[in-house]
């Protein structure tokens, strides 16, 4: 990138500056070791972004992993990274389009039963995108599934991710046991 995609000016790139994520739909996500760009003269800026669809599977799984109930926004991004409409998510969950709506909305808090549940469609179908296997078997999951004190958490928690946890692919799958060492 030389020229401005607006004006045509010229282009400062800035590096080691957090990026604030805000394109995943989510206020709290912040990419380290990436380069963004500014126009000298318009002012407008823009990221650069390798391997998006692996980055998506590393914020799902922050998600995923954290602690509390998820919230509306983490639950809007789950449901766009699956590519359901809220009709279908709500069908998937054995709930009303209503209540999900109130959930999606901060209306309502999601029930113990449905955060889990949701957690696991995501665990189980987020790879499409890039064939990575992303889960290991079923046994990780025990402390998402027995965590009795589970409660709503802040949803400005900052999850900080630096760009060679997605760049560069590992063998180990996104979601094992290691995923919920720090419950």
């Amino acid at each position: 990138m030389n020229k401005c995609w607006v004006c045509g000016g010229d282009l400062e790139a800035i590096k080691d500056k957090p990026y604030q994520y805000k394109e995943s739909g989510l206020n709290n996500v912040y990419l380290h070791g990436i380069i963004q760009y500014k126009c000298c003269k318009c002012g407008e800026e823009a990221p650069e972004i390798p391997n998006i669809e692996e980055l998506h599977l590393l914020i799902g799984k922050s998600i995923i992993c954290s602690k509390g109930y998820l919230s509306a926004q983490e639950i809007i991004y789950i449901r766009k990274e699956l590519g359901l409409k809220s009709k279908e998510m709500a069908e998937l969950l054995s709930v009303t389009p209503q209540e999900y709506s109130k959930w999606e909305n901060s209306k309502d808090l999601i029930s113990s039963g449905c955060d889990k549940h949701l957690r696991l469609i995501f665990i189980l179908n987020a790879d499409y995108k890039t064939g990575k296997v992303v889960h290991e078997g079923i046994r990780f999951l025990k402390h998402m599934l027995l965590d009795k004190k589970a409660k709503q958490r802040k949803t400005d928690d900052q999850i900080d991710i630096s760009v060679s946890e997605w760049i560069k692919p590992s063998g180990t799958p996104l979601f094992n046991e290691d995923c919920f060492a720090n419950c």
